[in-house]
């Protein structure tokens, strides 16, 4: 069985999906068409992570099952950050300043 979680639109014409499968898939609007996927590492579990944009769209922030939120560039697919919020565990809400 396929799953996801959350989504987010982007006013760039893009979503993004959590995959609840290790990451997150950045989508063209117009037509659907995958653009990125956004590796998080394996899950511990599948359960939603929310997944935002950020800085004016152009990053990708979403959080993981291992105490990590990734921030990821929108245009490059590269990850610019992790930040460690705990030692393990989840982190399913994000939120970001736009």
């Amino acid at each position: 069985m396929l799953s996801s979680g959350h989504a987010a639109v982007s006013r760039t014409g893009q979503f993004v999906v959590d995959t609840c499968s290790g990451g997150f898939n950045l989508h063209d609007m117009e037509d659907g068409s995958y653009v990125w996927h956004f590796p998080t590492g394996t899950p511990i579990r599948r359960h939603p992570k929310q997944v935002a944009f950020g800085e004016k769209g152009h990053v990708v922030v979403g959080g993981s099952d291992h105490g990590i939120v990734y921030v990821f560039d929108r245009m490059t697919g590269n990850k610019v950050a992790e930040l460690k919020v705990a030692e393990q565990g989840m982190v399913q809400t994000v939120a970001v300043g736009v």
